[in-house]
């Protein structure tokens, strides 16, 4: 009889929570598909907690929790399925270790000061880069334009150093002349026959009168020769001051970029409503112009067709086409 006693109260200590709601679940009649469903657990997460597999929860926490749940669904003493469970040492919560709450506000506060450091330097950098990029925008034109000045201004000092050059030369030429045909008339002078002969006379005055014709004509043949010159130059400088291969006009704000055929940039940038461009260069010219819409063009003095590119759209053309 003691015997008997004694193994009914081994089989009772040694009975676990997993078979204490499996039991529980059997007499109710569900299955484990059913206590899943109800509790919104995964079919595993339940035979787990009947097969006394704890360790294999998510933590203990959690385990707590749904083993609370499965007892309650079933009709069990919670206190007393917790109690089996912590009586078997399983599913204990672990105490962790609390981090100090001054060395986790030290550590935010480097991180917040790390970070502004870095927008600050971003923002910076931004910044620079759109003033460097807006300053060569407006300096491109200027550039452009003093380069044009300095070369038109070279090619006036040329012009007028021809021109004053040429009279000089002349004069020079006129005077060698002159001193060349004086000893011829000086050493005449001495030489004289008596007036009762003509002809040496006579001699002498065709000889001063082949040199005065000699030297009129050298004259004008230099004054002719630097009159050419000074034309020819002043042509030049004409044709480079007065033609113009492109010419735009604005009527609003566009932006544009001509080429020639080198790749040189011609103009670049914003331009206004009013503004007028005139443009020289190896041909074709590459133009992309941001509103066409805007723009009045004429190449070699021939209006170009801009209507065929529509409003707000960039228009590329090449001309001649």
């Amino acid at each position: 009889m003691n015997t008997e006693q004694n193994e009914e109260r081994s089989t009772e200590e040694i009975i676990l929570p997993g078979d204490m709601l499996r039991q529980a679940r059997e007499k109710l009649g569900y299955s484990q598909k059913d206590v899943a469903s109800r509790l919104r657990l995964r079919l595993s997460v339940v035979s787990d907690i009947e097969d006394n597999h704890f360790e294999e929860a998510q933590s203990a926490t959690f385990t707590r929790g749904y083993v609370r749940s499965y007892a309650k669904f079933v009709g069990l003493n919670e206190a007393e399925v917790l109690a089996k469970l912590d009586q078997h040492g399983h599913a204990q919560p672990q105490e962790q270790e609390m981090q100090s709450f001054s060395r986790r506000t030290k550590r935010e506060a480097h991180d917040n000061r790390i970070m502004r450091l870095t927008w600050v330097l971003g923002a910076l950098f931004i910044g620079l880069t759109g003033m460097w990029w807006w300053q060569s925008l407006q300096m491109t034109p200027e550039t452009e334009l003093s380069a044009t000045s300095g070369q038109v201004q070279a090619l006036d000092e040329s012009i007028a150093n021809a021109g004053n050059g040429a009279s000089p030369t002349s004069l020079t030429t006129v005077t060698e002349l002159g001193a060349e045909e004086s000893p011829s008339v000086v050493e005449a002078e001495p030489v004289q026959l008596p007036e009762i002969a003509p002809e040496p006379q006579a001699s002498f005055e065709d000889s001063f009168t082949e040199s005065q014709e000699l030297a009129d004509t050298d004259v004008d043949s230099a004054d002719s020769l630097a009159a050419e010159l000074l034309t020819d130059v002043a042509s030049e400088e004409e044709a480079v001051v007065a033609s113009s291969d492109l010419e735009l006009s604005f009527s609003g704000d566009c932006w544009i970029d001509i080429r020639d055929a080198n790749g040189r940039r011609l103009d670049t940038g914003i331009k206004k409503a009013g503004d007028v461009l005139k443009l020289d260069g190896n041909e074709p010219f590459r133009v992309v112009l941001g509103a066409p819409s805007v723009v009045t063009m004429s190449y070699k003095g021939e209006p170009v067709d801009l209507s065929r590119y529509p409003a707000g759209k960039v228009a590329r053309l090449k001309l001649p086409q």
